[in-house]
């Protein structure tokens, strides 16, 4: 066997081999459920072939099919909600589509691979899901031919992705953001607690994308309103509980010393699962001072909830999401020419179970205004502006 032989041979087995370690992080989807509407427009299959995960294809085929990659970079609920509502807009658009869903794991050269991948069959558009993704497509991916669209992900002006919201990205990413402008959200604090004096902040200290895009502009903002603000930090989701144990007590002295009868301060909750998984255990500590989320699913029926949720629902950033990518897929629009997109006005959540047990009074234009509901008893009584009999 001739020297170049080898050399290719060993080339093309290393190759193989790294292959094959990444499909089986890449594999690993069967956790993403496909809904039972969508099932009816749509062939799931799974497949171990170098990094794809999961193939969906448009059971009514039409000509001009399009090639999409959905890239998500790990396990995530959220992620669900967006890929189901991702086919059930395509599915209503009448767009007949291949769709390639990878995982990589949070990976980088996995991520790579992918976008290498996406680049060598020429696809007509990348639906990147999670902050993550941003981050990979923003880094790597800018400049190419392919159409992005980002879902699911962490605000891209905060992140430095893109100067403003109102400008058009210039290149191939159309962007869209979770979080809405911090004076909009302080405009419903100060309506809520006009004399309000001081904040427990609550975040995953290890979450960079929470940190640069919620904790960090608000503390910025807040100390220049004369607005003091306490840091209850977790870690981890699997060490969350017991150091929230440990913090609170001594957050709720610090907070008496700047409000004494804490009738003027609220919780903060951010978008960190890590901390908005163990509201059980903040509720009980905080007990009559409300919880309020940066987001609206954060507040849920029963009792483990927050009393007020003000922010950007992830189905209808998918929805946005969704429509942007629609719009380049039929040529409607230029991606390069796309601002960021935000949903406005924002979602807003309430439960009146907990603002009754916390005897917190809520303004009557956030009720009319809100988008989510749960009763005096704690169940659905609003979803998405619909009213649930």
């Amino acid at each position: 066997m001739s020297y170049f032989k080898v050399l290719w041979l060993f080339k093309y087995t290393v190759v193989a081999l790294i292959f094959f370690s990444h499909s089986v992080n890449a594999v690993e989807l069967a956790w993403l459920k496909i809904s039972e509407s969508n099932n009816k427009n749509w062939s799931v299959n799974f497949s171990n072939n170098e990094q794809l995960s999961m193939e969906l294809k448009s059971k009514q085929a039409i000509d001009n099919e399009k090639r999409i990659f959905v890239i998500l970079p790990k396990k995530s609920n959220s992620y669900i909600l967006a890929i189901n509502k991702f086919l059930e807009k395509l599915g209503q658009s009448e767009i007949s589509a291949h769709i390639s869903v990878f995982n990589f794991d949070k990976k980088n050269q996995l991520g790579l691979n992918i976008l290498a991948l996406a680049k060598e069959q020429k696809i007509d558009l990348i639906f990147s899901i999670g902050s993550e993704t941003a981050l990979l497509v923003n880094k790597h991916f800018k400049g190419e031919a392919i159409p992005v669209v980002t879902a699911i992900n962490k605000d891209p002006v905060l992140l430095g992705f893109v100067d403003d919201y109102t400008s058009p990205s210039n290149h191939n990413i159309a962007y869209t953001t979770l979080n809405i402008p911090l004076s909009v959200q302080l405009n419903y604090l100060k309506t809520l607690k006009p004399n309000l004096k001081a904040i427990g902040l609550i975040y995953n200290n290890t979450h960079n994308a929470v940190l640069q895009t919620e904790v960090l502009p608000m503390k910025k903002t807040f100390k220049k309103m004369g607005i003091e603000i306490i840091d209850i930090e977790v870690s981890s989701r699997e060490t969350a509980k017991t150091e929230l144990q440990q913090q609170f007590p001594s957050a709720i002295k610090q907070l008496q010393n700047i409000d004494t009868d804490l009738n003027d301060t609220l919780f903060w909750l951010t978008s960190s699962t890590a901390a908005f998984s163990e509201i059980a255990t903040i509720n009980q500590f905080a007990q009559n001072i409300p919880v309020i989320g940066s987001i609206p699913n954060i507040v849920k029926p029963g009792d483990n909830s927050a009393v007020l949720g003000i922010g950007i629902d992830r189905r209808n950033n998918a929805l946005l999401a969704s429509i942007y990518a629609i719009k380049i897929l039929r040529k409607e629009l230029n991606v390069e020419d796309l601002p960021v997109g935000v949903v406005s006005p924002p979602d807003i959540a309430i439960n009146f179970r907990v603002a009754k047990k916390i005897g917190l009074k809520i303004p009557f234009d956030f009720f009319e205004s809100s988008d989510f509901i749960y009763n005096y008893e704690g169940k659905t009584a609003r979803a998405f502006g619909e009213n649930i009999q």
